[in-house]
């Protein structure tokens, strides 16, 4: 019985010893395996260059993601929408535009939008083409105006379109109000001209470089029949400042109101100064 079990246990050992090497050959063998794998992966996967325009390497999105280019890639989001445009005839030859653009977006602006205007004559040749770029906050009814556009033809047809927008979260537009105060339009002497005048005050705790000031004038149909803008340089915070727009005309037709719409550029950082505080701070950070 003794002999038995030595051999047994003799038996035993042996089985063991070579189970154990054929554990430790597999292991080598998938160790192995697994460097040429990644070794592989690494020189067939494209690396990200994040500028490209392409998803490439380990971006999540197009040139983004948080890993691959150290942003996070935008949400698909509803582009802007053109609810109406209208080209004004200011005199021959020349005339304003306006679009009503509508950001579907409650939560996220665009820094960004880029649009395209084309004007045609009765034979459908180009007149003139307009390009440029403006911002839109977040849920906001966006009134794109171009004054002063001139062309040696008269205009038979418009193209407007946007081509694209770079979306930024905006957390809160709460704080942030600015308030039109007695406006006045009047006619200049002599009937030639006319302006508007008109204050806004910035009721919020932000002193601000530059507000972008919209004039639409409508007709008792609602109808606009003239358009303006122009700006206010630094609006100090709970203080108002006055502006005046002109126009080389006297506004023709009964004025039956005048929409003065007062923005600000929230993506812009150097445009938001808190007045209790030191440095220039981002508008999301109030």
């Amino acid at each position: 019985m003794v002999v038995v079990s030595v051999c047994t246990i003799s038996n035993g050992m042996k089985l063991s010893s070579r189970l154990i090497r054929r554990v430790v050959i597999a292991i080598v063998f998938l160790a192995t395996f697994t460097l040429l794998g990644y070794g592989t992966k690494q020189l067939t996967t494209p690396i990200a260059t994040c500028t490209d325009l392409i998803m490439n390497g380990e971006e999540e999105g197009v040139d983004c993601g948080l890993t691959a280019c150290g942003k996070d890639c935008e949400p698909d989001l509803d582009p802007p929408s053109v609810k109406s445009t209208k080209l004004i005839k200011a005199g021959k030859g020349d005339y304003d535009f306006v679009a009503e653009i509508i950001n579907p977006n409650i939560d996220f602006g665009a820094s960004e939008v880029e649009y395209e205007l084309a004007l045609f004559n009765s034979g459908e040749s180009e007149l003139l083409k307009e390009a440029g770029i403006f911002y839109i906050l977040p849920g906001q009814t966006k009134y794109l105006i171009l004054p002063a556009l001139t062309t040696e033809k008269e205009v038979k047809r418009i193209d407007f379109k946007i081509l694209n927008a770079r979306w930024q979260k905006i957390e809160s537009l709460e704080g942030m109000n600015l308030i039109v105060r007695r406006d006045k339009y009047t006619v200049l002497p002599g009937g030639l001209s006319s302006k508007l005048e008109a204050v806004i005050f910035n009721d919020s705790d932000f002193d601000f470089n530059v507000i972008d000031v919209d004039i639409l004038v409508r007709n008792v149909s609602g109808e606009i029949i003239a358009i303006n803008r122009t700006d206010i340089r630094t609006l100090i915070a709970r203080t108002e400042r006055g502006f005046i727009a002109t126009w080389p005309f006297p506004i023709e037709g009964k004025i039956a109101e005048i929409e003065i719409i007062p923005s600000t550029n929230l993506f812009e950082n150097l445009n938001f100064i808190k007045r209790y505080g030191s440095g220039i701070e981002k508008f999301q950070q109030y």
